[in-house]
């Protein structure tokens, strides 16, 4: 079988590379009001998670400010299952067939495009995330997950840092 490359950015709007678990799922106590979801991939796999009630709506508006791509455990099976859930575009978004040392490969699939990386703190296995100047990376509360991403405030971050020139760019 040939090893599996994301389709190309569009290059159109900066990049925003989105975890689930922490960030769309919840687990344990949410604070946010949130609804069980019975999830399946072509019908393969069946099962329940917790997805923010706002989940949807605020997805949205991301993707009307940034070209989204999927980096998760849940790999290829990410849009298909969470379709109808947040009611996702028909067209599957990109997805990073990577569940460790994301950054590397987000970098790598970026390539000169600005872009945002919003993961729940475990993805790191430790401490903060790292410093970085050629993107933004944002680690949610996993109490509330993607509602703790203002898109205005994550664009307008990205924008600096796209404008900034090298040496004087502000720390993701």
């Amino acid at each position: 079988m040939a090893k599996y490359t994301a389709r190309p950015p569009r290059g159109d709007r900066p990049l925003l590379v989105l975890g689930i678990s922490g960030v769309v799922v919840l687990e344990g106590e949410a604070a946010v009001p949130v609804s069980v979801h019975h999830l399946s991939a072509w019908g393969r796999w069946v099962r329940d998670v917790a997805i923010p009630d706002a989940a949807a709506a605020r997805l949205a508006e991301l993707a009307t400010r940034f070209e989204i791509v999927w980096a998760s455990e849940w790999g290829h099976n990410a849009h298909t299952a969470f379709r109808q859930a947040l009611d996702l575009p028909e067209e599957p978004w990109p997805f990073l067939p990577v569940q460790f040392d994301k950054l590397r490969m987000i970098r790598e699939y970026a390539g000169a495009l600005p872009w945002a990386w919003v993961d729940d703190p475990v993805v790191d296995l430790h401490g903060e995330p790292p410093v970085c100047d050629d993107g933004v990376i944002v680690r949610v509360d996993p109490t509330v997950g993607i509602l703790g991403v203002d898109p205005v405030e994550l664009r307008a971050r990205v924008d600096r840092i796209a404008q900034a020139a090298p040496g004087e760019r502000e720390d993701g």
